[in-house]
């Protein structure tokens, strides 16, 4: 269970991003260390964590922030697009 100022998320025990990423991963037959994951939040800290590049939008919270090894613009600025065009 994570838990955010304005909500919470609860999922199966032992799910997260992090295993999810793996999995697609596997199922691609790609390294995981050839994945980008972007979030903003705490529920994706694993994805982050696993990922070979870990990004964080600019809206992130500082956690994820601290966590990621770049950090683009917010959401309402297109920092996906961003972190598209730079990285991809």
């Amino acid at each position: 269970m994570k838990a955010e100022t304005t909500a919470i998320e609860i999922t199966a025990e032992k799910v997260d991003k992090g295993r999810g990423l793996a999995r697609l991963c596997k199922y691609l037959d790609i390294e995981i260390s050839q994945a980008i994951a972007v979030g903003d939040a705490d529920n994706d800290e694993s994805m982050i964590r696993m990922a070979g590049l870990g990004i964080a939008m600019g809206n992130a919270n500082q956690h994820i922030m601290r966590l990621a090894d770049v950090v683009v613009e917010t959401n309402d600025k297109a920092g996906i697009s961003q972190a598209l065009d730079y990285f991809y």
